[in-house]
């Protein structure tokens, strides 16, 4: 499960999406959710999901990156599928209205990761928030949380893998017993991560303070650019979502 993590890897490539401003994709992703819980008819929920799919074909990134991280969730949407069948009238079309709700939220979000750096993702969550530094709020410093959260995830999930694979070559066995056993063994993973996101922390801050982070007003070494591709991508985007309301009016 740890190796499906796909929060803060970047595929690089020579993508339609990969070549985006940051802001035009978080933009898009906003709008890509709000568009997915609109659709509540049929034929709005294929028109997202030919969205959804013509945005992997863009991205040009392996499915097996962008699906990776969804088989975690099969039970969950078992689960959730198999209550909506038995106590909600019209069970089964509102089962897979939110299973294919969520797998396309999972899917944006991974191609939102997978096609642009942590950096960039904070960049672009920075100049988007711009607009709140007149009330005083924080913005650089949530954007460097958000950067330094993304750039932490992928390794903390490798380091927790090869903790497990040698803790598995020493002889422990995460697979056997019962769930109670099965907490208890996770501990052998859990504690060594732990002790390693404290270090790896602890030497991040020391790192910023002897850069004098904080001392003065922060600057880029590339500046966030639009392009024309991002016109395109922005009319693009307001179309989807006009399409969606008019559905959503319209009882399409």
């Amino acid at each position: 499960m740890l190796r499906d993590v796909t929060l803060g890897r970047f595929y690089d490539n020579d993508s339609f999406l990969r070549r985006l401003d940051p802001r035009t994709k978080l933009a898009g992703l906003v709008i890509a959710i709000v568009g997915i819980f609109l659709c509540s008819s049929v034929v709005s929920c294929l028109f997202t999901l030919i969205c959804v799919i013509a945005l992997v074909y863009l991205s040009k990134v392996p499915l097996r990156h962008i699906f990776r991280g969804l088989g975690s969730l099969f039970v969950l949407l078992a689960v959730v599928a198999a209550l909506n069948i038995i106590f909600v009238p019209d069970g089964l079309f509102r089962a897979a209205l939110i299973c294919l709700r969520v797998v396309e939220v999972i899917l944006v979000s991974n191609l939102l990761c997978l096609s642009t750096r942590p950096r960039s993702i904070a960049n672009g969550v920075e100049t988007s928030m711009g607009w709140m530094r007149r009330f005083r709020v924080p913005v650089h410093d949530f954007a460097m949380i958000v950067s330094i959260a993304l750039s932490f995830v992928p390794l903390l999930a490798d380091e927790a893998n090869r903790i497990r694979d040698a803790q598995i070559s020493r002889g422990a066995d995460y697979s056997k017993g019962s769930l109670i056993k099965k907490a208890k063994a996770s501990v052998s993973i859990i504690v060594p991560v732990f002790v390693s996101a404290l270090e790896r922390s602890e030497d991040l801050a020391v790192a910023m303070d002897c850069r004098l982070y904080g001392c003065s007003e922060p600057t880029r070494l590339h500046p966030l650019e639009y392009s024309y591709e991002d016109a395109a991508a922005y009319i693009c985007i307001l179309t989807y979502l006009c399409v969606v309301i008019l559905m959503k009016v319209g009882q399409l």
